[in-house]
This record gives structure tokens, sequence and C-alpha cells, in this order.
């Protein structure tokens, strides 16, 4: 147990970022589904924030500059992005997402 700034006690928060991978055929609303299975804290939500926005555009040459853009575009917590990028001749979606666990 974690005492707060005014003595209470409760548990310890803990953040998480994950960068998942999607197939480009996967839609936006089954990216969103599939974070909503997974990417929240039930003892303060019952789903993902839906914080996410999609860039179809450009096509990243590859998983590492995929990443590299999200990091550009991110503007602190919460601020989740889906960019896609190619490996070989398929193109994915690259999704950041964050959320307390």
């Amino acid at each position: 147990m974690h005492r707060d700034a005014w003595g209470k006690r409760g548990t310890v928060m803990s953040h998480a970022i994950r960068h998942l991978d999607y197939h480009c055929s996967t839609s936006e609303r089954a990216i969103l589904k599939d974070l909503n299975s997974f990417a929240y804290d039930p003892q303060e939500t019952s789903c993902y924030h839906g914080n996410l926005t999609f860039h179809k555009e450009p096509v990243y040459r590859n998983r590492e500059e995929a990443e590299q853009a999200i990091e550009k575009l991110d503007k602190g917590w919460y601020d989740d992005h889906a960019v896609r990028y190619r490996q070989g001749r398929k193109i994915f979606w690259l999704v950041k997402c964050e959320w307390h666990c």
C-alpha cells in the first residue's frame, strides 16, 4: 500500500506504453476494439481512453521510421498515434498507446 500526500492509503498506479503492429487491412474500429480489450485500468474506467489519432499518410519506409514519426507527433501523456509503415511488400499500422494499469 502507498500513502499519498495527505496520508491516505491507496495503491500505486503504474503507467504502460506499448507499440502494437496491425496489418493495414485492420480497420480503425477493429484496432480501437482491440485496445478496449486491455488498454485501461478497470479501477479507473471501463475502456481505453480513445485519444488515438490515425495518420494514413505518409507510409514510412520501415518500423523504425514509423516509431520516430510517432515520437515527433506525441505531445505528452495519452496522446496516442497510429502511423503506417512498410515491411517488404506489406503495409502495417504501428499504434502507440498508453494507459494507467
